[in-house]
């Protein structure tokens, strides 16, 4: 640099500068450093200039004086400086050393300072945390912006566009856009041109689960404007971000709008940890979000199998805060249990106000009315085709429409619809769906892998223990069943949960011919059902009538039982919705009385609308009232040709049971045994149900059977089972026990 002039130095410097600076615009931009880094530097270059002006100048200077030191000879190098004169000199202090060092030092700087900055930054520390760092909003959180306020407005919706197009660049948030936000204004039943207010934008924020709303002003000072945005939490509406802007005249709102949003931007770099993006609220029509947030709550219940008896409480408050609030009384029709009056109203109500829901909304409506109001699962189906149609990943439609096939004991049809339910939405109600579309099956081991599934993703679940208990019942696994069966009855709260498993126990105890028990379990289980508000809570003591029909065959007794539930629980006192006239009806049959079934028949034609007792499965119960008639009078040839008529689709026992009792009558010993293995062998859901009543009484009457036609090998196995099913049982069963051990040994000694 010596022999340098001062141009050319400068040249020089100005040269490696913009080097420097371009070398600072890449590193900026690929790292994602702040924009004032550019500026940070270029004053930095700057501060640089007259540093090394003067040190070109004084550097020049000495070179000129040097020259002149070396013609005056050895006189000046004996004169020394003053040691402060040596110290102090420009020429020692501006060196090109100490400017090369200096620049360095600077750059240093400048690198620590954007260091310390980004690490400050990123880290959320101090007023340079970016709301990202600070976990205010999970990345890529969508935000609503709410329309700006301002006096024109013209100048309003101007510049709300602009700021949401501007905003929309980010790549840490989501800006929503106003159409995605139609369907739920419609569901808040507001027009699709509403005005996107404060209070609008955060309730809507609130209903689909956007944490955050951003609101903004425009107001006028002079000829200028100042504009101010509020970045705020969607449920608490605390402020997270306020930024504000001026603009000289009306032409400079956009650029000012274009420096709001960017200063909003860089503000946000992401959200705090209390403001992390939170599930949507159901995305159905209520004008009231209070009902709203009551109706998902109770929505999450029943998802994760807990607490069902909340979760309708939770929905009866939506319906008293919104009367109108249609998918809020579907759900209560859908989950409700023990109260059919109560029911079939929450479903009128639904279906009566299906024309202000959305097309989805009404189809479902339309669809839970056929199932359950009017008994017609084939029009039901039909809808739920129309909901799938409309969108493929519709989970609920999906999850309805394999319920609509079980109805009619499609059960491969309904696993399917169940598994694609699934695939879109991992409920624990469609996954133990499925498990009990595979039980039925007979897809044992398959259901037992869904139900792993299921208690990982809900440990617990006291749906996921009722499906065990069906899965442990067909496979005959009598402990495992009655273990899952204990822990429904005594790990949870709800007495609806509570009475299903003193239920499930007295089924068990019964099926193992403990029938002492089993009465004493069922009336828990009445006791439980009458706390949980079922209208006739006396269901489990019918068991009870079924036990003295077909396992101690005293039909006196039965009748007995009859009378005294009828007794405690009248009829009269019942909603006429609520009183069990076709079940009645069938029991008095199968107990020979007549004239009592055919008079709950009269009554109930008398006292509950037609609408209410239509259908074909209507029509199919009432002529198996009339076979248990007429088997009770002995007119099994008349049963028989009835008994054919019948298809109950959805009863896979129904396809045995009547038959294998008429044919075992009828001494058509082949006929009976093939009816009577074909029962044992099913695999139902439901089988412990009819177990319970059946299944030891078929076991040795089989083994019977066989006996009576010289299959001993086959009679050994039945008598084998019996034997082994009723080892414990009640002292009254015992001695049909040992009559069958009895024979079972001497088989054996027989056959040697």
């Amino acid at each position: 640099m010596k022999n340098r002039s001062l141009w050319q130095i400068l040249a020089l410097y100005a040269g490696a500068s913009w080097v420097v600076l371009q070398v600072v615009d890449v590193v900026k931009d690929n790292m994602g450093l702040p924009d004032w880094v550019f500026p940070f530097a270029l004053l930095l270059l700057l501060i640089g200039l007259p540093i090394i002006v003067a040190t070109a100048v004084v550097q020049g200077r000495h070179a000129v004086d040097g020259s002149a030191d070396s013609a005056s000879g050895e006189a000046a190098e004996s004169i020394p400086a003053p040691a402060s004169q040596s110290e102090l000199s420009p020429r020692r202090l501006f060196t090109w050393r100490n400017a090369l060092v200096g620049g360095g030092l600077a750059f240093v700087l400048l690198t620590a300072v954007t260091t310390g900055f980004m690490f400050m930054r990123n880290q959320g520390i101090g007023p340079v945390g970016s709301l990202v760092a600070k976990g205010m909003l999970d990345e890529q959180a969508a935000v609503v912006v709410a329309d700006f306020v301002a006096d024109d407005p013209s100048l309003a919706r101007a510049v709300t566009q602009a700021f949401r197009v501007d905003l929309s660049q980010s790549e840490l948030i989501k800006v929503v856009e106003p159409a995605t936000l139609d369907e739920a204004l419609a569901r808040m039943e507001l027009p699709e041109d509403q005005a996107i207010t404060h209070q609008i934008a955060h309730e809507l924020a609130v209903r689909e689960g956007y944490p955050a709303v951003i609101e903004g002003e425009v107001s006028s000072i002079g000829d200028g404007f100042v504009l101010t945005a509020r970045l705020a939490d969607a449920r608490s509406e605390e402020t997270l971000a306020s930024l504000r802007e001026t603009a000289a005249d009306a032409n400079e709102v956009i650029p000012a709008i274009d420096r709001l949003s960017g200063k909003m931007r860089e503000r946000i770099g992401d959200s705090y940890s209390d403001m992390r993006a939170e599930d949507p609220l159901a995305d159905v029509t209520t004008g009231s979000l209070e009902a709203l947030e009551k109706y998902s709550q109770a929505l999450d219940l029943f998802r994760s199998g807990r607490d069902r008896q909340l979760g309708v409480e939770l929905l009866e408050e939506a319906v008293a805060i919104d009367t109108a609030f249609a998918m809020a009384w579907r759900k209560i029709g859908v989950e409700t249990v023990g109260d059919r009056a109560r029911i079939v109203e929450a479903m009128e109500k639904a279906y009566l106000f299906r024309d202000r829901l959305t097309e989805r909304e009404s189809l479902l409506a339309e669809a839970s009315y056929y199932t359950t109001v009017t008994g017609e699962p084939q029009r039901a189906i039909r809808v739920y085709e129309r909901m799938v149609d409309l969108d493929p990943a519709d989970a609920w439609a999906l999850n309805n429409l394999g319920a609509a096939y079980t109805d009619l004991g499609e059960w491969a049809e309904a696993e399917h619809w169940f598994a694609r339910s699934v695939a879109v939405d991992s409920s624990v109600k469609s996954i133990n769906n499925v498990a009990t579309a595979q039980i039925n099956q007979g897809k044992l081991d398959e259901a037992e892998a869904t139900l792993e599934i299921a208690d990982r993703l809900a440990p617990g679940s006291e749906r996921t223990l009722g499906t065990r208990y069906s899965l442990e019942t067909n496979r005959e696994n009598w402990a495992e069943a009655e273990a899952a069966a204990l822990q429904l009855r005594d790990e949870n709260s709800d007495p609806a949960w509570t009475s299903i498993g003193s239920l499930a126990l007295g089924t068990v105890a019964a099926i193992e011919g403990k029938l002492a028990e089993a009465e004493s379990s069922w009336r828990d289980a009445v006791r439980e059902s009458s706390q949980a508000g079922d209208a006739f809570p006396a269901w489990p003591l019918m068991q009870v009538f079924d036990l003295n029909v077909h396992v101690r065959r005293d039909t006196a007794r039965a009748l007995r039982v009859l009378d005294a539930i009828l007794a405690e629980y009248p009829l009269e006192g019942m909603d006429v919705m609520n009183r069990p006239y076709g079940w009645l009806a069938y029991w008095y049959a199968r107990a020979g009385d007549r004239a009592t079934a055919e008079s709950l028949i009269a009554e109930m034609e008398a006292e509950v609308p037609t609408e209410y007792r239509s259908g074909e499965a209507v029509d199919d119960f009432r002529r198996n009232i009339e076979v248990a008639n007429l088997m009770s009078e002995g007119r099994y040839e008349a049963a028989l040709e009835l008994v054919r008529q019948v298809d109950l689709p959805g009863c896979m026992q129904c396809r045995y049971v009547p038959k294998a009792q008429i044919f075992d009558q009828l001494g058509a010993r082949d006929s009976a045994l093939a009816m009577y293995t074909g029962y044992l062998e099913l695999y139902a859901h439901d089988r412990a149900g009819w177990d319970n009543e059946l299944r030891g009484p078929t076991l040795e009457r089989v083994g019977q059977l066989y006996d009576e036609a010289g299959d001993l090998e086959n009679a050994a196995v039945y008598y084998a089972r019996f034997v082994d099913l009723w080892a414990e049982a009640d002292a009254e069963l015992q001695p049909r026990v040992d009559a069958a051990r009895t024979r079972l040994e001497e088989i054996i000694r027989e056959r040697g």
